[in-house]
């Protein structure tokens, strides 16, 4: 394989401090890898043996875990799901700041108002309990009609926590993808904000 430009350099200063045809003497330098050069000879992935069903595609995993799929932290076993791991965070940082929404007022976008992980924890508490109380069974899908905006996490964290299927809707996409995406996955339920609501509602009289 062709020295790259680095180690071409590297070795033109090496002639110039030590004897070439001492073949016993050391390299009086040392090149450091860059950020791009590491990621290329050491890789954060590694291509499977495998191809994807459809296409030319390579399957990647783990550089870390080539042989198996990564289930859990060294440091900490007991997580092994999303759910998991957001309960430990409220368990060690329930006061801390998790969520924030910049407050407008009279068009002027003001300071953050901020929602604590134990916060975010009974909201997704009363969700998923809601969700159970009107007769949801675990594994339906349940459509996300939001923006960026605290309620989509909180949300999704309620249907990590009871076994349910988040959809995302994207408005973006326009009334006839989001439609298609609702009736494909068989979507149970819809959240959304009130401006939407008309717009939710439309989808299900259709």
């Amino acid at each position: 394989m062709e020295d790259s430009p680095a180690q071409r350099r590297l070795e033109a200063i090496q002639c110039h401090l030590i004897n070439s045809n001492d073949t016993d003497a050391q390299s009086q330098i040392q090149h450091n890898l860059t950020a791009g050069n590491f990621v290329h000879s050491q890789s954060y992935s590694v291509v499977l043996p495998e191809k994807l069903q459809t296409g030319k595609w390579n399957v990647y995993r783990s550089a870390r875990s080539p042989l198996q799929l990564v289930t859990k932290f060294p440091n900490h076993p007991e997580i092994r799901t999303l759910h998991d791991n957001f309960i430990r965070t409220v368990e060690t940082f329930p006061d801390y700041k998790y969520l924030g929404t910049r407050i407008r007022v009279d068009g002027t976008v003001g300071e953050y108002k901020w929602m604590t992980y134990g916060e975010a924890s009974t909201a997704r508490q009363a969700i998923g309990s809601g969700l159970r109380c009107y007769g949801l069974m675990k594994g339906v899908c349940i459509g996300l009609y939001f923006i960026n905006r605290p309620e989509w996490l909180i949300v999704d964290h309620a249907c990590s926590a009871y076994s349910y299927i988040s959809v995302p809707l994207y408005d973006t996409l326009g009334p006839d993808a989001v439609k298609y995406v609702v009736n494909h996955a068989e979507i149970q339920a819809i959240f959304c904000v009130p401006q939407t609501l008309n717009m939710v509602r439309s989808l299900s009289a259709s």
